[in-house]
């Protein structure tokens, strides 16, 4: 080493020693060393948390199909319901009408009654007065058995 070259060295440096600027020089590797380590170390932090936002990555698109399919399943089922609540609603009212009670019309004294006359041949009389009518149940009228159609034939006396 020159006397100029320790002149410009001793200038740069501020007028250190050699000691002193050994000293720096190991104080600064050290930092160096230290500062790699650092760059190392978040390197690798780096690398560990792009792994981690790929797998969230992969865990949100799984995410999103599994949210599109129970979204379609809720579509379908709301149609479902809707057709179901349709069909209760049809049923619902079907019932009510089968089970719906109303007044019966109120006569009033405007409306005629109609009177059927029952009896052609005179009024009504007592059945135990009726030429048919009999007590004896073996006994039969003999207008019911006509001998001169040929159609009857007479029954038989009991």
């Amino acid at each position: 080493m020159s006397i100029a070259q320790d002149f410009r060295t001793r200038a740069k440096h501020r007028g250190l020693t050699p000691w002193q600027l050994i000293q720096k020089i190991g104080r600064l590797e050290r930092e160096a060393d230290n500062r790699t380590c650092l760059m190392v170390e978040m390197a690798t932090h780096i690398d560990e948390l792009t792994a981690q936002r790929n797998q969230l990555e992969d865990q949100l698109d799984i995410a999103s199909i599994d949210l599109s399919t129970a979204l379609d399943d809720l579509r379908i089922a709301r149609q479902e319901t809707a057709r179901t609540q349709d069909a209760l609603t049809a049923t619902e009212a079907k019932l009510a009408n089968a089970t719906a009670v109303s007044d019966l019309p109120q006569l009033t004294a405007t409306q005629p009654i109609p009177i059927a006359q029952r009896f052609d041949t005179g009024p009504a009389i007592r059945l135990g007065k009726s030429p048919l009518a009999t007590t004896d149940p073996g006994r039969v009228p003999p207008t019911w058995a006509r001998t001169d159609d040929e159609d009857t034939q007479p029954l038989p006396a009991a």
